[in-house]
């Protein structure tokens, strides 16, 4: 079911909050702040050397847990956490339960805390070198009053650079790197799903062929013992029915495989799987809304490679500027040919389903009549085996059809969002 209320990246408490606190009133005793400036060193050092960027891969396994409404109306949660998964709300459920996703926001407002308890204690400390500074200046004690100024003027080197990494950790860059990541994986769920869903179509209609397939052979047997089917029509069908046995379990390795990963990604326990609710036919107004021009320029904008491009240095050399340049010019052009190739299969796809499409609805036409003519006895059993098969095909013909046009029109929307790379 669509979700009425899509969200955005998880909020972070405003960065202009971690600043210090209020001055402690009255006078206090002079205390070093050597261990305070070391904690807030060591963590401003761990900032540096760690991380913040997450690893687009699958999530580890394990259960949901308990999940909390944050900020959803009573239906769209309760269609979210009903157990049935539907494509729709694949984003969502990736933000929301996916747990590397979860990993990373927890791991970034852990840290976020960390800096805003450390500027905290930091401004305590710095007030209180200032403090002794003037109580050693109106004492004329004046080593007291060094080791005060040298103290104040190194916690105020500390607190800038720990200010500045607490305004780096919630910088567009960081929350960029992580809505990327984001974006990667439900990505993957996406493809996940529709993959799930072509299997399990496949499944359904080689189960019905199967069924076709075992009663043809058997019929073949009977007229061979009657000397009017010879030894390779025989071998022919029991072929189509082992192949279709062959294709069937191969299916359902398939689907157990898939089933697992698309509830790693999506936060469901993969020994707790939930009803997983079948894709609708694809949206052809999809196609119609594309604007190969305009989304070709997103797609430019947002890819990391070629971002990573644009941002090298300039050069310093006319040789060194003129290749940063033609390295930016051949990347944006490689993505406008990508963005053409991914229009074009969308295009050719199209023709394609919608051929399919009218093949079957043509074949689901003849499949009800032939139904009304065996049923009266107008005609033979092997007939009718034999024509259905051939609705099944079409059925299979349609379905995969749709399969395609749909990861088509999806890989064409992700290279939008920068996740397909123009190589």
């Amino acid at each position: 079911m669509r979700l009425e209320k899509p969200i955005g990246k998880r909020e972070h408490p405003d960065a202009g909050n971690r600043r210090g606190l209020a001055r402690p009133a009255g006078r206090h005793q002079a205390r070093c702040a050597t261990g305070t400036c070391r904690t807030a060193l060591a963590l401003a050092a761990a900032m540096l050397v760690t991380s913040l960027c997450p690893v687009c891969s699958f999530a580890a396994a394990g259960p949901m847990g308990e999940k909390i409404n944050d900020g959803y109306d009573a239906e769209t949660w309760a269609t979210l956490t009903d157990n049935v998964l539907e494509y729709d709300e694949v984003p969502t459920l990736v933000h929301e339960f996916n747990t590397t996703m979860q990993n990373q926001y927890d791991s970034l407002e852990r840290t976020r805390q960390e800096m805003v308890t450390a500027l905290n204690d930091l401004n305590v400390a710095k007030w209180r070198a200032d403090r002794r500074e003037e109580s050693a200046e109106e004492d004329g004690d004046t080593e007291s009053m060094i080791n005060a100024i040298t103290s104040s003027v190194i916690l105020r080197t500390v607190i800038t650079s720990l200010d500045s990494s607490a305004v780096n950790l919630l910088s567009s860059v960081t929350l960029a790197s992580l809505t990327k990541a984001e974006n990667t994986i439900t990505m993957y769920a996406q493809s996940a799903l529709i993959s799930y869903d072509s299997l399990r179509a496949s499944r359904e209609t080689l189960s019905q062929m199967q069924e076709l397939y075992d009663r043809q052979y058997q019929i073949l047997q009977r007229q061979q013992e009657l000397g009017m089917a010879t030894s390779t029509e025989v071998l022919e069908a029991r072929m189509n029915q082992l192949s279709a046995e062959s294709n069937i379990m191969a299916i359902d390795s398939g689907i157990t495989q898939l089933l697992n990963s698309l509830c790693t990604l999506v936060g469901f326990d993969p020994n707790d799987p939930p009803t997983i609710a079948p894709i609708p036919t694809v949206d052809l107004s999809l196609i119609d809304e594309m604007d190969l021009d305009a989304d070709t320029q997103k797609a430019i904008g947002n890819n990391s490679t070629l971002q990573t491009q644009r941002k090298t240095d300039a050069g310093k050399t006319y040789a060194e500027v003129a290749t940063r340049l033609a390295l930016i010019d051949e990347g944006e052009a490689k993505m406008r040919i990508k963005m053409e190739e991914l229009y074009s299969d969308v295009q050719a796809k199209r023709v394609a389903f919608e051929g399919a499409q009218a093949g079957f609805e043509s074949a689901q036409k003849s499949a009800a009549y032939y139904q009304k003519m065996y049923e009266l006895g107008m005609l033979s059993e092997t007939q009718y085996i034999a024509y259905m098969l051939s609705y099944y095909s079409e059925k299979a013909t349609y379905d995969n059809a749709d399969t395609s046009l749909r990861l088509a029109i999806e890989t064409y929307n992700w290279a939008k969002l920068g996740l397909v790379d123009p190589d």
